[in-house]
């Protein structure tokens, strides 16, 4: 087998493989070992009849495509092992410029990963926010959980915001009622804003046992088409009015709501877990910021097939989060009034950024010379296995060939991580 190589300006290389007759010969004899089962020749049984025989019934190219596969994956892959520094982001296209009986001769174009020129990515200074934890923010966490041991009671008074009422309502639009504008006993607190805009605060003053009628218009955006911008009517009964009370402050509800005897231990707590996350927000944010950093320093341009690549993983991973809220693709669609191409439009820059991050990063790794090795490996599978209460064997056993390749991705990010940390000034 012969090869020619030639690099091409929009970061594609182009073979030429050339195979001789013996080469070629070769190709269709396995071809035929391997589809001679196939054919019923009379006077043979099936798939003993000779290759020539097959041939002679059905054509001397009766092989040729099986044998092509087979020779382009088996010289593709050995060219590509002489080949380093080809990396290969798609697949290739194939043109046969001759296949006979006396050879032949393939073209294959394939794009490359494009060549990175780095930046600095040493001796930069970051700036990372404030990770201090003001007494403020413990106070609001902790009426977070003041607002978790509240009970609702009946009151009897106007309606204010913040209140929950259960009421009727029968929603009109030119006198008519409409689909999905009447129900009863609906409980609402009164300024969370679930209705259209205008409702809750007519509410507002009401009593138990008032009835009114409401005027609001739908804004000109609603999912409903016969009700955009439309004015209407509801008419509501309130039934109850029932105003939150909050429990106190102090040792008791400490105890009710922690592990912890005082409202002082508690605070400690609240403001541990508070600074432990702001700790690690902040790390993170700082961490983001060197890398775009060291990525706006270098210069790279992103490959077609791999910004495509990339959209599909944003519109997969959105499509599950759909489908965890109950939603398809589709739908979603149809509710925003877009299509699959705009939503894929919005999702090319971030693609472009992240594709060019990633081959950044990469030639950074490959400059450094980072690798993770056998015993960092095996020393993160032991902190799994005992972590699921698994022998390492079991573990091991578990592990496929995606896992693997997920661990040991994880491995080198925080090796470069840990490289890009302590080459740079984060302050």
């Amino acid at each position: 087998m012969k090869y020619t190589k030639e690099i091409q300006k929009d970061k594609k290389v182009k073979f030429e493989i050339e195979l001789t007759k013996e080469e070629w010969e070769e190709q269709l004899q396995k071809a035929y070992e391997h589809d001679k089962g196939k054919y019923d020749i009379e006077g043979f049984r099936k798939g003993k009849a000779p290759k020539s025989v097959i041939e002679n019934k059905h054509g001397e190219t009766v092989f040729y495509e099986h044998a092509l596969e087979h020779a382009f994956y088996d010289h593709y892959g050995e060219i590509l092992k002489k080949e380093k520094e080809v990396e290969p982001v798609a697949n290739p296209s194939l043109d046969v410029k001759k296949m006979d009986k006396n050879g032949v001769t393939l073209e294959v174009v394939v794009e490359v990963k494009p060549e990175v020129t780095l930046g600095e990515y040493k001796g930069l200074k970051i700036k990372q926010n404030d990770n201090t934890i003001s007494d403020d923010e413990v106070k609001a966490e902790l009426m977070l959980e003041q607002d978790k041991a509240s009970r609702l009671v009946d009151v009897d008074r106007p309606i204010k915001k913040g209140d929950t009422v259960t009421f009727d309502f029968v929603g009109k639009l030119n006198g008519e009622k409409f689909e999905g504008g009447s129900a009863e006993n609906y409980e609402l607190e009164i300024g969370s804003n679930k209705f259209i805009p205008g409702f809750e605060e007519q509410m507002i003053g009401l009593k138990k046992g008032d009835n009114k009628e409401l005027k609001v218009t739908f804004p000109e955006n609603y999912h409903a088409e016969n009700l955009k911008g439309k004015e209407t009517t509801f008419e509501v009964t309130v039934h109850s009015v029932k105003e939150k009370q909050l429990p106190e402050l102090n040792d008791e509800l400490a105890q009710n709501m922690s592990e912890f005897e005082t409202l002082g231990e508690w605070k400690e707590s609240v403001k541990k877990k508070l600074q432990d996350k702001k700790t690690q927000e902040t790390k993170i944010q700082a961490e983001n910021d060197l890398i775009n950093k060291v990525v706006e320093n270098s210069s790279v341009e992103a490959p077609e097939s791999l910004v495509e690549q990339q959209i599909d993983s944003f519109i997969k991973d959105f499509e599950y989060k759909l489908m965890y809220q109950g939603m398809k693709l589709d739908d979603y669609l149809k509710m925003m009034k877009t299509t699959k191409e705009d939503l894929r439009a919005d999702r090319r820059e971030d693609a472009i950024k992240t594709v060019k991050t990633k081959l950044v990063l990469e030639a950074v790794i490959k400059k450094e010379k980072l690798e993770v090795t056998n015993d960092e490996f095996n020393e993160k599978l032991k902190l799994l296995s005992a972590k699921e209460n698994k022998s390492l064997e079991e573990y091991k056993k578990e592990l496929t060939e995606q896992k693997v390749d997920s661990l040991v991705n994880d491995l080198m990010v925080n090796k470069l991580l840990k490289l890009l940390r302590e080459n740079n000034n984060i302050s």
